[in-house]
């Protein structure tokens, strides 16, 4: 160090630290420093943002370990927050199986789509809501897949039609199940509604084409029973079975794509691949870091995405300064 950090003036070695670092003397002000190298500080502060966003220390706990304040840290991460997270996606990605499903970060203002292949590979880009338009730029690189697994958002769907007009599409039969229960209830009082619920419950077990064609004659033998039933109206000319009708409806539209897995082995017939490891970690990230703000949240995601691995656990080593979130992650195997 040949000039003083705080006044520019000359300085002098003036032995070690107490770690063993050289100390430099300023013949000027008089104050004593060392020397700082800003890429391994600014390294050093972003392994510290990894460790309290992907971990479940707190705030303070950091700082202690960092020798620092609570307040001095947190200034500290700011700068870290501003930087662009998301990912590129080369062009003509190749996925046997894609499993697609996006999650709401913040209110109905940010929103992660994510896409995940059979090789457990995540791909993710943040969005301000689901569209039509923000799926089929996020869906753009990708290569027509063998197979794609979705929910009913409209958007997405319509997206995955545009791009790969060929492409066999899987409905997640929860989701489906979960949209029919919002209208008839957990425990609907009349017979019709029972009768439908309990022909859902059996859609889990429909593993073969056997028992597909098993289920596709009970839920039409279900609909010719309650067709006159359903078509009952008030006086005012409104349906009794309003809400019947709407979850006959569901079923209807998602029966063409509700068993297109047992064509292709191998392949899910729901997206709790996403719902259950990502989203869930999202939500458990959420839970633990209560009260950041949208930038916040949106690097706190990031840095969830960038380490999710699927039957490992995870530690990051090496935080570059130009790209601050996750540069490389080495496995640690479990014991």
């Amino acid at each position: 160090m040949k000039h003083c950090p705080e006044c520019g003036g000359p300085t002098q070695r003036w032995g070690r630290t107490s770690a063993g670092r050289p100390r430099f003397f300023c013949c000027t002000c008089g104050k004593t420093a060392i020397r700082r190298r800003k890429d391994v500080v600014q390294r050093t502060i972003a392994h510290q943002l990894v460790g309290w966003l992907g971990g479940k220390e707190s705030l303070n706990e950091i700082a202690i370990h960092a020798h620092k304040t609570r307040q001095a840290l947190w200034k500290e991460f700011q700068p870290l927050f501003l930087h662009d997270v998301e990912p590129s996606i080369p062009p003509d990605t190749k996925a046997k199986v894609l499993v697609l499903d996006g999650t709401y970060v913040h209110g109905h203002t940010l929103c992660a789509l994510i896409a995940i292949n059979e090789n457990r590979q995540i791909y993710w880009r943040f969005a301000p809501y689901e569209s039509y338009k923000v799926w089929l730029q996020f869906l753009y690189p990708f290569a027509q897949p063998d197979i794609v697994v979705m929910d009913g958002q409209k958007g997405l769907f319509a997206a995955a039609k545009t791009l790969w007009p060929t492409a066999p599409i899987q409905r997640c039969q929860f989701h489906v199940i979960a949209f029919a229960i919002q209208y008839l209830g957990r425990r609907p009082k009349d017979e019709a509604g029972r009768d439908l619920l309990n022909i859902l419950y059996t859609l889990k077990y429909a593993k073969t084409h056997e028992i597909r064609d098993q289920w596709i004659v009970a839920y039409k033998k279900w609909e010719e029973k309650y067709e006159k039933t359903l078509a009952l109206k008030n006086y005012g000319g409104r349906f009794l079975y309003s809400r019947h009708r709407s979850a006959r409806l569901i079923i209807r539209r998602a029966l063409p794509h509700l068993f297109t897995f047992l064509d292709h082995p191998g392949a899910p017939n729901t997206t709790n691949l996403v719902e259950g490891w990502v989203n869930s970690a999202i939500a458990e990230a959420l839970r633990l870091h209560r009260g950041l703000r949208f930038h916040e949240k949106k690097t706190l995601v990031a840095i969830i995405l960038a380490q999710l691995r699927k039957k490992m656990f995870w530690r990051p080593v090496s935080i570059a300064v130009s790209v601050p979130i996750v540069s490389r992650i080495v496995p640690i195997q479990r014991r």
